[in-house]
């Protein structure tokens, strides 16, 4: 079990401290806007609210977020402090890994640890496209235009379906390629073996 020093106690308040009151600010912000939000939109109804439910309101956003950054800041803390050698040698074999793929991989790579974003902005514009591309005909009514643009939404969301079943095909095939990852236990243990070699005195 590691003692912690004086120095290290207080660098890791003070940073749970900061990341509190940071997720406590923007708590408030969230509470300011959802408030603000519903005495405009629906201003019958919060003035139904009792004191507890507006209190409520004001207080979970803060208190919530704030509990989330300082244990999410302790955390982070914990790792640059105790593991930060461990992270750096795992950037340092993803940067190698990198390297050795083609151009190919890398672009797919790229695509890939962003296809949901990818998926959702596609779908979305695909939406908006059908409906401004039904839109100019003059002669169809509203319905008739609600239901032709679903038609091509639909098909387009099939497309981004097999891509995303053709991307993950080629994410298994690049693991399957890929040396096997050595596990972080594995990888203890074998440093530890190594400092007790170093260490052990010569005959």
């Amino acid at each position: 079990m590691k003692i912690l020093s004086d120095e290290e106690r207080n660098a890791h308040w003070n940073t749970v401290l900061y990341e509190g009151a940071k997720g406590t600010l923007i708590g408030l912000g969230v509470s300011y806007g959802l408030v603000s939000y519903l005495k405009k939109k629906h201003p019958i109804r919060y003035g139904q609210f009792n004191t507890s439910i507006k209190a409520c309101l004001w207080s979970m956003p803060p208190v919530s977020l704030g509990a989330f950054y300082a244990d999410d800041g302790s955390v982070k803390f914990d790792e640059q402090q105790h593991r930060s050698d461990y992270f750096k040698e795992k950037e340092k074999e993803q940067l190698e890994r990198w390297e050795k793929l083609s151009w190919n991989d890398k672009a797919f790579v790229k695509v890939n640890d962003n296809k949901y974003k990818i998926i959702i902005g596609a779908w979305a514009a695909s939406l908006y496209g059908s409906w401004k591309l039904v839109n100019r005909d003059k002669y169809m009514t509203g319905a008739q235009k609600a239901v032709q643009a679903r038609v091509y939404a639909q098909a387009i969301t099939v497309v981004l379906l097999l891509g995303t079943i053709l991307l993950s095909m080629h994410e298994k095939e690049l693991q399957k390629n890929a040396p096997a990852e050595i596990p972080e236990w594995q990888r203890v243990l074998d440093e530890q073996a190594n400092k007790n070699k170093g260490s052990a005195p010569s005959k």
